[in-house]
């Protein structure tokens, strides 16, 4: 689904990404772990077009982007950039929704403007959304009306709404806390469940240990360990790898 191939990137004279090479296979629920500044969401959001880089290549869904100055695209890297968004739905650590619309009017907006949905089949559409986060209740309310947790859900199924092959997770619980991460974590494992290829830069481990069905640890723009749960969590190969999970669970 997702390939990433020999990825250079800098900021200025400081390289990240240093040749980064993976694969995210159909289905498949992958977990970025690793410090801050580590390069877990600048990958997500070079995937998804909203970063530049170097040198290498991405490729999602068989849709191929180099070296595009995602600033100022030239006309087919541009193309090329919406059609990989279309196969991806994105939440980021902020809700971004639209504060002068209805949690309706945020889930509906863009399959009617983008996809060209009637509003009817996608404000039903939406609704369906909303009950499998468990908030059909507020589709009349303004976002300044929900508490975070009920903001995050409510980004997730404005991005389901656009009928995504693969979801992108960049810390969505970074700025919530433990009762509304909760809210927000359950919604995300019920997607792994139904088979919905997920990536997702996370700082909470016990999900990543449970959701995941591979974990990649990132340290200093570079994969430095790669596997299960079981083996990251139990058994971790690397020293670097122990170093932190010590610093985050006090295992090791």
């Amino acid at each position: 689904m997702i390939t990433v191939r020999g990825l250079h990137k800098s900021y200025g004279v400081a390289p990240l990404f240093e040749g980064l090479s993976f694969q995210v296979e159909r289905g498949e629920a992958v977990v970025l772990i690793g410090p801050s500044g580590s390069g877990k969401s600048t990958i997500l959001r070079c995937i998804n077009g909203l970063e530049t880089f170097d040198r290498g290549e991405i490729t999602v869904a068989g849709i191929e982007l180099h070296s595009i100055n995602t600033k100022r695209p030239s006309r087919e890297d541009a193309e090329r950039i919406r059609k990989v968004r279309l196969k991806l739905g994105m939440v980021f650590q902020q809700f971004n929704l639209f504060p002068h619309m209805t949690v309706l009017q945020n889930v509906t907006e863009a399959p009617v403007r983008v996809l060209g949905m009637g509003r009817t089949d996608a404000e039903a559409e939406a609704r369906g959304f909303l009950r499998q986060i468990n908030l059909e209740g507020k589709a009349d309310s303004y976002p300044a009306q929900l508490s975070g947790g009920e903001q995050q859900r409510v980004a997730i199924a404005r991005a389901l709404a656009m009928r995504p092959e693969a979801m992108l997770f960049d810390e969505p619980t970074s700025s919530l806390d433990p009762e509304m991460a909760g809210e927000v974590l359950s919604v995300i494992r019920r997607l792994v469940a139904e088979g919905m290829t997920t990536m997702i830069a996370t700082h909470e481990m016990g999900f990543a240990r449970e959701a995941a069905g591979r974990v990649i640890v990132f340290d200093k723009g570079a994969i430095i360990e790669t596997g299960p749960p079981s083996q990251i969590f139990t058994s971790p190969k690397v020293p670097r790898t122990r170093e932190f999970l010590n610093r985050v669970l006090g295992r090791f």
